[in-house]
């Protein structure tokens, strides 16, 4: 029987690194600029900091959605969609992210002298890219033609 959690020839392998605190994290392009996101199996939405969306050119739409965040943390977020995440030539287009304040995100990382994340990749669109982890290799397998 095939290993259907083996990577194979046709899977994109995007290195990613782990974080002091054991988070894994990868480098992507979002709307043509460079940005670091966390890869959060978790997170049933995938996000991205609000005080970046005009630096990505992203548009908040709609009226603010309470979502619940790991813990007691309710959050306010807006969606914003058709953005495209590259890596390296290869695009994910029409991706809709929501928009949320990660100022408790990203100073829980600074605590442990880690650099700032711009967003979150979550089960979302992991699911829809039909995404593999490997723990072992550190990196994140796209099946190719999910990509699309």
């Amino acid at each position: 029987m095939k290993n259907p959690f083996k990577p194979s020839h046709n899977k994109i392998n995007i290195p990613l690194r782990f974080s002091k605190s054991r988070h894994l994290i990868g480098a992507f392009v979002l709307n043509e600029k460079p940005a670091f996101f966390l890869i959060d199996t978790g997170a049933s939405n995938s996000c991205v900091d609000k005080t970046r969306a005009d630096y990505f050119n992203m548009e908040a739409e709609g009226d603010n959605l309470p979502l619940q965040g790991a813990g007691q943390e309710r959050l306010n977020a807006q969606s914003s969609r058709k953005s495209s995440l590259y890596y390296l030539d290869h695009e994910i287009y029409h991706l809709n992210f929501m928009l949320i304040d990660m100022n408790t995100i990203n100073a829980a990382l600074a605590e442990q002298e880690e650099e700032n994340i711009d967003g979150i990749i979550g089960a979302d669109i992991l699911h829809k890219k039909k995404a593999v982890i490997d723990y072992d290799q550190c990196c994140l397998y796209l099946n190719e033609s999910s990509w699309f």
